[in-house]
């Protein structure tokens, strides 16, 4: 049963490899792509993570379903998917009153790791993440800003729960090279309360989260994250991804998506627990 159920794994891989010709060719690809190093900050790969134009609910972080794993290790799906909503309408009579009100957002991420090894396929554990935060536009001293509440838990009870609560800070700067821009967005955290069975949270994920991200709109693009714990307990997580079709919008369409991980708390059940190298592979939606 558990040969069938990693060929019942490799074959859910390879129907995901397919889905962007059984899928994402149905969609309409007429908008031109976009280039970095434009002065429009909705033609960047970092999507200037709000811009004028922005629908009230748009993209927010990485979307995508891979599969790998450790060598010689169990075969598992990781998903995520993820928005922000705009908590006010930008053509309410209240905004224009009250412009600030415009930069209030809510923002959410659900991470699930699923075994396709074991007989019934179940999900390990899955991460929500709701935030709440309000943004500043460009500044002498940064080109975006974020700062507000985050809370991230994985729903189950007893010694597997896990959860904590944060106040966090993030300044964007984006540096143009060439044809392609590179942008660190750190993510600075001030834990507010942690879990009953994770009291040393922070010992393992540290207090930054360092991000960068480097690309070109119609190539390549790389996702760095970077978390410096306690005692030399350091995780990396590297996005490398690359468009399989014409942009549906910034950031959104369908990708090739390779990720690679080294490091404690790829799932927050497992955040005092090594693991890696992790090779997966699959499909990104957003990037």
């Amino acid at each position: 049963m558990r040969s069938f159920a990693s060929l019942s794994g490799l074959l859910l891989l390879g129907l995901l490899l397919a889905l962007p010709s059984l899928l994402l060719a149905a969609i309409p690809a007429n908008k031109p792509a976009n280039k970095l190093g434009s002065t429009n900050c909705a033609e960047s790969i970092v999507g200037c993570f709000q811009t004028a134009e922005e629908s009230a609910l748009s993209v927010y972080e990485p979307m995508y379903l891979i599969a790998g794993g450790e060598y010689g290790e169990d075969i598992k799906g990781r998903f995520q998917f993820s928005f922000k909503y705009r908590i006010f309408d930008q053509q309410s009579s209240l905004v224009k009153s009250t412009p600030w009100l415009k930069n209030f957002y809510l923002a959410y991420t659900q991470t699930s790791l699923w075994n396709w090894s074991e007989d019934s396929l179940p999900f390990e554990d899955t991460s929500y993440k709701p935030s709440f935060y309000f943004t500043l536009n460009k500044s002498p001293v940064y080109d975006w800003l974020a700062f507000g509440y985050t809370h991230e838990s994985n729903g189950q009870a007893d010694e597997t729960s896990r959860s904590m609560d944060a106040l966090f800070i993030q300044p964007v700067w984006s540096l143009p090279l060439g044809d392609s821009s590179l942008i660190i967005f750190p993510k600075f955290l001030y834990y507010l309360t942690e879990g009953e069975f994770n009291k040393d949270l922070a010992d393992y994920r540290g207090y930054v989260d360092l991000n960068l991200r480097y690309g070109n709109e119609d190539s390549w693009g790389i996702n760095t994250l970077i978390r410096q714990g306690e005692l030399g307990r350091q995780s990396i997580q590297v996005d490398l991804t690359y468009p399989i079709r014409t942009p549906i919008s910034i950031r959104t369409g369908g990708f090739l998506y390779l990720q690679y991980f080294q490091g404690y708390g790829e799932s927050m059940l497992d955040y005092n627990r090594r693991t890696g190298p992790i090779l997966r592979i699959g499909l990104g939606i957003v990037r």
